[in-house]
């Protein structure tokens, strides 16, 4: 399972959740090439078996590169480069998952380095997959919390679409600590709860064009709450 994360997550979403999906449809722009940017809100380390193993059953993967892994043909849509924390190599099992793949490691106090690499993926023309609040907290209603302005700077640096991914409630499946959340969400295998998940229509870069990044950041903020009230409203 070297390498591939978004296989071993596709794995674990089916077996400890129901995913509702509402948008699918909105991930057709990635299929375009050019860079691209998908944002999803961050309540719980489980919510990324959400996304990422949704992402990767309809072939938009976080599986490191087909040829690097050298299996013989590529049959997803596009590969993914998530900005992930570090802390995902200081696990054993993690570390041999996610070593060989395209994320890209961050610490959540300082983000620089990992900026940048997302700023060199973008131009290289790939697609990154961003949490912009920037770490994993929650509040009384898992409503996302104010963006940290890295996001906003790569989409102000580079013209590509945004794609916006909103989930709610993934704290059925576990809160807290990174281990007392997976502890929790192994618990539920027999119960499955119910995550709703949608995918919001893409956002331009026409849109933040003339936007400064505070301005622009504000915009992006309030479309994705926009999002997240719709489906938050499903449960």
């Amino acid at each position: 399972m070297r390498g591939q994360p978004g296989t071993f997550l596709a794995g674990l979403a089916r077996r400890l959740t129901k995913i509702k999906i509402t948008g699918l449809e909105n991930l057709a722009i990635l299929d375009q090439p050019g860079p691209a940017m998908i944002v999803v809100n961050h309540t719980t380390v489980v919510d990324v078996v959400v996304v990422v193993g949704t992402l990767h059953k309809y072939g938009f993967t976080v599986d490191g590169s087909c040829e690097k892994l050298k299996k013989r043909s590529c049959n997803h849509r596009r590969h993914i480069r998530p900005i992930g924390t570090s802390d995902m190599w200081n696990f054993p099992l993690a570390k041999q998952i996610v070593t060989g793949s395209g994320i890209i490691p961050t610490n959540q106090f300082n983000g620089s380095s990992a900026y940048r690499a997302a700023l060199t993926a973008l131009r290289n023309r790939e697609c990154i997959l961003i949490y912009p609040e920037g770490d994993v907290q929650i509040n009384a209603q898992a409503s996302p919390r104010p963006w940290r302005r890295g996001t906003t700077a790569l989409a102000k640096s580079v013209a590509m679409p945004i794609v916006p991914i909103a989930h709610h409630d993934s704290r059925k499946l576990g809160t807290g600590s990174v281990l007392r959340s997976i502890l929790q969400a192994l618990s539920r295998v027999f119960k499955r709860p119910t995550i709703h998940l949608m995918i919001g229509t893409p956002i331009f870069a026409s849109e933040i064009a003339n936007f400064n990044v505070s301005q622009a950041n504000d915009y992006l903020e309030e479309k994705f709450l926009t999002l997240w009230k719709k489906v938050s409203a499903l449960t």
